[in-house]
């Protein structure tokens, strides 16, 4: 009922986005709801999909890293260049299947979950050997909890969310996930997907303790209230996230 004349053209730019929002993807649609299962079937609970993306954009107590949440995001609309993205290319015989694995399409979640050149399986050997000192079980790793890891979470005995616990499990999955990407990427670009360069096992776990190190110095550092003023987290909460292991 505003008035063109007194309108800003910050206000009616608003104003057009609110009654023309864009359609989603099919695909998003699809990698959305897949996570929001996951996050149904661990709490009970099935946020809408705003909560999700909210999630990813406020970065709540910055337990996820501004690369993993871009990470995330292009997950989520199904952006990153692999698999069915080079279908409809003239790369498509190179780009689309792993050969090394004799899988017809190198999706993100062979990468992440499958592929035997990405070190997936060790590192996830890995988080399992750390989550298992926190005397809980292990929720397990798939790519709809992957997806939905920013709006993750875990219940405590009492039904209610076992905040400390979510934040370490959400820690752990997002940096060891990033870790699989880019040896992944190392490889198959940086490399040429040459078989006598491929990491280490000596290697993979040296980088895996590497990057969980440090995010735990990084998360010390983001106490700091000299620092970071009003934006530094409670001391207490990285206290009752890393005493777990």
């Amino acid at each position: 009922g505003a008035k063109l004349s007194v309108l800003s053209q910050s206000e009616l730019y608003k104003g057009v986005r609110h009654y023309h929002k864009p359609d989603s993807r099919a695909s998003t649609h699809r990698m959305v709801e897949k996570a929001l299962d996951a996050i149904e079937a661990a709490s009970d609970t099935r946020p809408p999909p705003s909560h999700l993306w909210l999630a990813l954009k406020k970065r709540r107590h910055k337990t996820l890293t501004q690369k993993w949440c871009a990470f995330n995001w292009k997950a989520l609309h199904s952006a990153h260049k692999v698999g069915d993205y080079w279908r409809h290319t003239r790369l498509k015989d190179a780009r689309m299947p792993c050969a090394e694995c004799n899988a017809p399409t190198e999706s993100l979640e062979h990468i992440l979950l499958e592929c035997r050149v990405s070190h997936q399986e060790l590192i996830w050997k890995l988080v399992k050997s750390q989550w298992e000192l926190t005397g809980r079980e292990w929720p397990g790793v798939t790519m709809a909890v992957i997806l939905g890891i920013s709006a993750f979470q875990l219940r405590d005995q009492d039904g209610g969310i076992d905040y400390p616990l979510t934040r370490l499990f959400q820690i752990l999955v997002s940096e060891s996930c990033y870790l699989i990407w880019c040896l992944r990427c190392e490889w198959r670009i940086g490399h040429e997907a040459n078989p006598t360069k491929r990491h280490s096992i000596h290697e993979v776990v040296a980088r895996w303790r590497s990057a969980i190190n440090k995010r735990l110095r990084i998360d010390w550092k983001l106490t700091s209230k000299s620092v970071y003023k009003k934006k530094a987290i409670p001391q207490r909460i990285v206290a009752r996230t890393w005493q777990l292991i």
